[in-house]
């Protein structure tokens, strides 16, 4: 990627794609142990239902939402853009649901319950399949239109607000999560 393309809104939004790429990837090397047989590493579902939410959510779609789309739905936007900018909203909705249940069926497992197993296997490759798509959405369709709404002078400010917005995340705490489990 071009660093003068990573410095506009859409660049930073697509780096971010790239970190939860990394989440997916591991996520589908801990399905393969699982269905291999192995049990479920709960530091590891800990740590993806953590990244999903904090990274994933309140961070990449919370810049989407809470700043993109926000300052979208003050434009006059065509109506195929308006329509793909609502299914991206309701994409985000679904992927909060679908952690939600890897959460409920991680306690299912602590708990002891026969179908926990099954049931996170199955969540899990829902969510490792549902990011991919999503983000080929955004990057192949949406991303590269929405701009063209916007003047250089309204992007640059987007991308300060981008900054601003999760100054105070801590993205250490996820690369160190990942490195452990990428080797």
């Amino acid at each position: 990627m071009e660093e003068d393309v990573i410095m506009t809104p859409i660049g930073i939004l697509m780096v971010e794609h790239r970190f939860i790429d990394r989440m997916v990837e591991l996520m589908g090397r801990e399905l393969e142990k699982i269905g291999q047989g192995k049990k479920p590493d709960l530091i590891f579902i800990d740590g993806a239902i953590d990244f999903a939410q904090t990274y994933a959510d309140a961070c990449h779609h919370g810049k989407e939402e809470r700043i993109l789309f926000e300052k979208l739905a003050m434009k006059n936007l065509l109506s195929a853009h308006k329509k793909l900018m609502d299914e991206l909203v309701l994409e985000h909705i679904q992927s909060r649901k679908i952690i939600t249940n890897l959460g409920m069926a991680r306690e299912s497992y602590v708990k002891g319950e026969s179908q926990a197993v099954r049931a996170i296997l199955t969540i899990s490759r829902t969510l490792a399949e549902f990011y991919p798509g999503h983000m080929q959405k955004e990057e192949g369709i949406f991303f590269t239109a929405s701009m063209e709404y916007f003047s250089k002078r309204e992007q640059e400010e987007m991308v300060k607000k981008f900054w601003e917005f999760d100054k105070d995340l801590l993205l250490e705490k996820y690369v160190t999560f990942m490195d452990q489990y990428d080797r």
